[in-house]
This record gives C-alpha cells, structure tokens and sequence, in this order.
C-alpha cells in the first residue's frame, strides 16, 4: 500500500510503499477514497509541527470504506461509507482507527468530496459552537476567510443566525467569501482594524489562524465580553498587546487544535457535525467547499498552492 510520508531532511512530502496495514482489536480499516490537506500537513514536512505526532504519515482527514473491523467492533461497519477525523495517516491506500472517529458520509454527497468536510468543519464546530458559543445576531470577525476553515466558519456562522465578516488576501478570494455568505470583508493588505472601526463594528468573537500582531489589532475591534479564539500561528508564535482591551472590554482568549483532542471530543464534534452540518448539506444550505481536486501525482503542486496561498476554501487528493 502507499502512503504519503514527510521527509523532514528535503521538507518534501513523498509517497512510500509498505505492507498492508490490518485492523486491529477494536478498530476499523478504511479503504481510502480521498484525503484533504490541511495547511498541518506543510509544518509536518518541515519538521516544525508542535507537539507530538503519531508517526510521518500526512494526513489529518480521509474518506472511504470500511472493509475491515477488528474484534470487538460492530461489523455492521462492513461496507458503510465514511469519512474520518485523524491524527496522521490519513493520504494513504488505507487507515485503521477507532470507530469513534468516523461518521457516514451524508446522503448525496459524492464520497470523494466528504473527504474534505472533518477537519474544516470540525475546528469551526469546536472553535464557534463548543468553546465561543456564538449567539444569534452576533458579529464574527473571520480571519483568512477564503481558506478551507474560513469558508466553513463564514457557512457555520450564519447557520447559527450571526453575522460574518471577514479578512483575506485577494479580491477573487473575497468575492468567493461574499458568495458564502460574508456580509462584508476587507484584504488584510489594508488597514483592516481602520476599516472596520470606520464602520462602526466590534465584533463579538473573532476566530485567528494567524496570531503574532493580529492580537492587539483582534482587541482593538472586539466588542465587551468578546472572545478570541486563535487556532493558528501563521503570522509568528509571540505577539504585544494592550492587556487594558483585555480587562475593559472583558475579553477572553483561548486556543484550540483539533489534532492534539481526544477521541472522546472527536465523538461529540463529529456527532455536531452529523446533526447540524449535514442535513444544511443535504438541504443545499451550505455548500462542501471543496474547490480544489489533485491526483496522487500532484500532491507537490498541491501543497505549493497552500504554502503560497494560491488556493480557495478546500484541496483533496482522490487516490482511487
């Protein structure tokens, strides 16, 4: 079987053959359909991801069959089309897991494209939903809109009957933004704290994968008892900010990742993900946001797109 492994010495990721993997008690294999990329798999490559990772294999996120359960597991899982949330692995032939990661593939929905859906979903599930629980009418400031997250939270956000707005790098990426449903945004090449003040908004939460200097500018358009929520580093780890925006506007920052969670929290996110993401999908009223397709071959064009940001919302790499 092949499985796509980060070779830390090159910062390239390579596809590698090795013996069939088997489930083993308690788990099940999946025959992989699909895998999606996540911007994860390019800090892996280099060998900067923080923490620990199970292995080399990339690949947060997958979609298949079940052909395989291992002793103790439910074979009615025989045959049912799935997609899986992962800790590595998951841009290979096969996976074995526990069946507490996976969730059926929506009625519909190609099974190729659900390989997208977990991890975008899921972290704007657990960032929005569990830990900021966002309210109706409240104003959500997205940063990097147009990528894979952005458009899921820009989609999840008027889901749960608020308002986003957003940052991102170019016009064609903001009028993809707009499309799914951002009421206004703004490129972050601007003066993007400016404009918004100019228009009189603070914002009741604001989700950041970039971090570094956007912390004292997130504070300086958060609203009173605003939240934050940082899930990426992009803009670098350390930051200055003005710890008075934090203690008069009663503001609360916290960070999360979804690869480093439990199985348990994987469970409840992807059962959230089962009962509020899927049926909108069925219905049309959100949209799968899989906008790049690569084969097995141009993973390396793939990732260069994502390591430039010349891509929007999400990429997959189908291997069958």
């Amino acid at each position: 079987m092949r499985v796509l492994v980060a070779n830390n010495a090159k910062s390239e990721a390579i596809w590698q053959e090795i013996p069939d993997i088997k489930a083993s008690d308690g788990q099940v294999r999946i025959a992989v359909e699909a895998a999606g990329l996540n911007r994860a798999d390019l800090l892996q490559i280099k060998g900067k991801y923080p923490g620990k990772i199970d292995g080399m294999g990339l690949g947060l996120e997958c979609s298949g069959v079940v052909d395989q359960v291992g002793r103790g597991v439910d074979k009615a899982w025989c045959g049912r089309k799935v997609c899986a949330l992962l800790r590595a692995g998951g841009l290979a032939d096969y996976v074995v897991c526990s069946p507490s990661v996976l969730v059926s593939v929506p009625n519909g929905i190609e099974l190729s494209l659900a390989a997208g859906l977990c991890e975008t979903w899921c972290t704007a599930l657990f960032n929005l939903w569990d830990q900021a629980r966002v309210r109706p009418r409240e104003r959500v400031l997205i940063h990097a809109g147009g990528s894979g997250v952005g458009a899921a939270a820009i989609q999840l956000t008027r889901l749960l009957g608020a308002i986003p707005y957003v940052t991102c790098g170019t016009e064609d990426k903001l009028d993809y933004c707009l499309r799914l449903g951002a009421e206004a945004g703004v490129l972050r090449t601007t003066d993007w704290v400016a404009h918004y003040q100019g228009l009189g908004l603070q914002f009741d939460v604001v989700l950041d994968p970039v971090g570094g200097a956007y912390l004292d500018k997130n504070l300086s358009v958060a609203g009173d008892s605003a939240r934050i929520a940082l899930i990426g580093l992009l803009g670098g780890l350390t930051a200055e900010a003005n710890l008075l925006e934090f203690l008069t506007k009663n503001v609360t920052l916290f960070g999360r990742t979804l690869r480093t969670q439990s199985d348990h929290v994987k469970r409840r996110l992807l059962a959230e993900l089962e009962t509020i993401v899927w049926p909108a999908l069925q219905r049309g009223r959100v949209h799968h946001a899989v906008e790049q397709i690569f084969t097995t071959d141009e993973v390396s064009i793939a990732y260069a797109r994502m390591q430039d940001s010349d891509q929007m919302g999400k990429s997959i790499v189908v291997l069958k």
